[in-house]
């Protein structure tokens, strides 16, 4: 696969999805979304502090605690989801992971530079609400 996200930003995309689709109500337990999608609780809870941190979701204390998302949905991209757990949508444009490899053009053509363009632009123009009506 070209495209190559992270577990962890794969994992908060998703997670934040259910929380999209559950805006408004009580909050959600990461115990519940894990359950949900078949995925470690413990990895899950880490994604969470992250988001958390990145001013994304909120968390709720308490017999009735979990998460909820930190503003609406519509107002959160997944470029926000994605950097807070990756970092900033980088621009490798060699497939060997080099500033230049060394020929005079990349063999793959404006492939490499196109793809990055239009995920960055994905990302940069969906939002949590738009990603959670699917």
């Amino acid at each position: 696969m070209i495209l190559n996200i992270s577990e962890a930003a794969s994992l908060g995309i998703h997670a934040l999805a259910y929380l999209s689709r559950r805006h408004g109500e009580a909050p959600v337990t990461t115990a519940s979304i894990a359950a949900a999608y078949g995925v470690s609780e413990a990895h899950l809870s880490k994604v969470f502090q992250r988001l958390g941190k990145a001013g994304l979701v909120k968390s709720v204390r308490g017999p009735h605690g979990g998460f909820r998302l930190a503003r609406a949905p519509g107002k959160i991209t997944l470029r926000e989801v994605y950097e807070a757990l990756d970092g900033p949508l980088g621009r490798n444009h060699c497939l060997l992971g080099k500033p230049k490899c060394g020929l005079e053009s990349c063999v793959l053509g404006s492939l490499l530079t196109d793809v990055d363009q239009r995920v960055s632009a994905y990302l940069t123009g969906t939002t949590l609400a738009e990603i959670a009506a699917l």
